[in-house]
């Protein structure tokens, strides 16, 4: 009905109300879900999936003033955690997750986790195994970028992750060979009970 004035004004009560900012002119799907939405912003061109998931403090951002699409993209089931930053017209697939204070600038793939500032995709098993061991450490390498040769602080992190990973596998089997000697030997032992005819040869 191109009654943009009541639009806006339903926005800012909104606003006033709740904390969310949302622009009339964002599309959001069905069963979309904010959780303890204060400072929540949708910018004008963002779209969002049906059951999508935002927590407070996320940004649908643009990158720019220029006309047409300047916002993200969510597909199906995406979950923003809180403090997350998604900006330009970047698509983020379905089922992605964006962790908590996340700054994302480039494309996510369905499936796909994205963590830290600049946000690192994480998609393979070697990267979700470097993720695992970081978190043990107590540490995460929240700057460490996709592509490691651009930063040589980077690859020098990802390696150590490397090796280490590689050293608790080698440990593990060093331990499970020791285990299986240990039955063996128990096994042995066992059938080598000591009576007259054994101690005799």
């Amino acid at each position: 009905m191109r009654m943009r004035w009541l639009a806006r004004f339903v926005s800012h009560v909104s606003r006033f109300l709740t904390g969310i900012e949302i622009h009339p002119g964002a599309r959001i799907g069905r069963r979309v879900f904010i959780d303890h939405g204060m400072g929540v912003v949708v910018g004008e061109t963002a779209e969002l999936g049906d059951d999508c998931t935002l927590y407070h403090g996320v940004t649908l951002g643009g990158t720019t003033w220029n006309k047409g699409k300047r916002h993200p993209t969510l597909g199906r089931g995406v979950v923003v955690g809180a403090g997350a930053k998604l900006l330009g017209p970047i698509v983020v697939g379905d089922g992605a997750k964006i962790g908590s204070n996340a700054v994302v600038v480039q494309n996510v793939p369905p499936g796909a986790t994205a963590l830290g500032i600049p946000a690192r995709i994480i998609l393979d098993e070697l990267d979700k195994t470097r993720e695992e061991k970081a978190a043990k450490l107590g540490f995460s390498a929240y700057a460490v970028t996709a592509k490691a040769e651009d930063d040589p602080l980077a690859k020098a992190v990802e390696g150590l992750l490397d090796h280490s990973v590689e050293t608790d596998k080698r440990i593990e089997l060093i331990l499970n060979q020791i285990e299986q000697l240990r039955a063996e030997r128990e096994d042995t032992q066992k059938q080598l009970r000591l009576g007259p005819k054994v101690v005799n040869k």
